[in-house]
């Protein structure tokens, strides 16, 4: 069966029909992309090199091995290993297979207990995902600008004045 055979046959499912062949699909799907987009976007940065490590900030690293799914890196300087979520938010998660669709949750403004059932993982768990989320955000703002600041004139509308604000005569 090829493509356009299957969609002129798409319309003559029953909903029940395309439900499980949605699920299908995403079932397959994670199986072609083993690692999530919010994982591998970490793993390509380390991977080319842009990275540091987050234990000395040394530029200088080398794969090490896999450790529970995980890539592993040893830095040339210290000597320490690290894998790609060592300093992040992500560092220590049981179920790194769901964080993208929490993510989406999180953004489309889901309650924890709508994400708690539709990732099937503890409302305590999704409590502590979003303020691990929340923290790291508050952290990347504490950062200085850099670089060159410009700055335009600004103009106020004038107050009207009150009777308490008006010049004695």
């Amino acid at each position: 069966m090829d493509l356009q055979e299957i969609k002129h046959s798409l319309p003559n499912l029953s909903s029940i029909e395309r439900l499980e062949l949605q699920r299908e699909l995403e079932l397959l799907s994670d199986v072609i992309t083993a690692i999530p987009k919010s994982q591998a976007s970490r793993r390509n940065i380390l991977d080319n090199k842009q990275g540091c490590c987050p234990h000395c900030k040394h530029s200088k690293y080398v794969k090490f091995g896999i450790d529970k799914g995980s890539q592993r890196y040893k830095c040339k300087s210290c000597s320490r290993s690290f894998t790609e979520y060592t300093g992040t938010w992500m560092a220590g998660l049981q179920r790194k297979d769901k964080i993208d669709d929490y993510l989406v949750l999180m953004l489309q403004e889901k309650s924890l207990d709508k994400i708690k059932v539709a990732l099937s993982i503890n409302k305590k768990t999704a409590f502590d995902w979003r303020h691990k989320i929340l923290a790291s955000l508050s952290e990347n703002d504490k950062d200085d600008f850099t670089g060159i600041t410009e700055s335009d004139e600004t103009f106020f509308k004038p107050r009207k004045r009150d009777a308490c604000n008006e010049p004695r005569a």
